[in-house]
């Protein structure tokens, strides 16, 4: 059977670590890993049950990786898994602002992952480029930093976009506004987190504050906001047909994460999972890992699981890696 060609635009560098890799981080730093007896599973997965618990985790594996041969190997892991899963082109996000948090220059580690993607297109005819994420709760001069670190690194070692992740509910995108603007003038794409766990409100401000030309996960703008008690709190509908005559007027790529969202309990039980929305209200968009190695994700299984679910067929899925490639921040090869 022949392979479907995949884009992939939202998963994480640091979200391919698998716990073997991490064992492997562990012996080599000669350090203990202590994520907690829940974090590691009998399948070899990470285990967490909720937004904050992955968080958590997250926060714990990685920071096992901090040189460049760490990162070399995570990413040679996560080429690996394109491979497998017959992705073409992927623009993964590498969290500069946690590295520069930590007193680490990324541009040692730029330069190590663009020589695993070099190494990707000469041995697996694949496209891989990288997006430097800012942490939307460290501040405005943090992201700053993030910025001029990536266009340091520029186009010839792979950089082809300016992210902003994080916690979304801890200080406005508007604040990022001018730092979108820098990055957006230096020819690179924005993608903004929005709409994990915010809401519609979250989702139109990453737009219009920041003219993110891509939101990743977005389905709060569908679902609306996690409530204090963990529960979605139902949008008004003229609040979500504002939103998506939004993304629909601009044309922005929404980049669902719908394993990643259920792993980690951010769709209620029974809930039908919301693409039909976005794809009925004419929001282009694509299924994506989030990340690989803490889930335990491909693409061709998200999208043989949003067929199992209905309303996902042959077409639609072709449309959405249409849709995919039409939003990529670099042209495929």
């Amino acid at each position: 059977m022949d392979v479907i060609p995949q884009f992939e635009l939202h998963t994480h560098v640091e979200g391919a670590l698998t716990p073997a890799r991490l064992e492997a981080l562990s012996g080599r730093h000669g350090r203990t890993v202590e994520l907690g007896a829940r974090q590691l599973r009998a399948d070899r997965l990470f285990d967490f049950t909720d937004f904050h618990g992955f968080l958590r985790c997250y926060r714990d594996a990685t920071a096992f990786l901090s040189t460049p041969l760490d990162y070399a190997d995570v990413a040679h892991d996560l080429v690996a898994m394109l491979v497998a899963d017959g992705v073409v082109h992927c623009e993964a996000s590498v969290s500069y602002g946690v590295l520069l948090w930590r007193g680490i220059n990324p541009e040692p580690i730029q330069a190590a992952l663009w020589e695993v993607a070099q190494e990707a297109r000469e041995r697996h005819d694949m496209t891989l480029r990288f997006i430097p994420d800012a942490v939307r709760q460290f501040g405005v001069e943090p992201a700053r930093r993030v910025l001029e670190a990536a266009l340091r690194a520029g186009w010839q070692r792979g950089v082809v976009g300016f992210g902003i992740g994080g916690d979304e509910m801890s200080r406005p995108a508007a604040e990022f506004a001018r730092v979108c603007e820098e990055a957006r003038e230096a020819g690179l794409g924005v993608t903004i987190h929005a709409g994990e766990v915010g809401g519609a409100e979250q989702v139109r401000d990453a737009v219009s504050s920041c003219g993110a030309t891509r939101i990743g996960h977005g389905i709060g703008a569908v679902l609306g906001p996690v409530g204090p008690d963990g529960a979605r709190v139902e949008p008004a509908p003229a609040e979500v047909e504002a939103t998506l005559a939004l993304l629909r007027s601009r044309r922005v790529f929404i980049e669902l994460c719908p394993g990643a969202n259920r792993r980690l309990n951010l769709v209620p039980a029974g809930r039908t999972w919301p693409w039909g929305r976005f794809l009925e209200a004419g929001v282009p968009c694509a299924l994506n890992t989030d990340d690989r190695g803490f889930f335990g994700l491909d693409l061709r299984g998200e999208y043989a699981r949003a067929a199992a679910e209905g309303g996902f067929s042959p077409q639609t899925a072709q449309q959405c890696r249409e849709a995919a490639r039409r939003a990529a921040f670099a042209a495929p090869l």
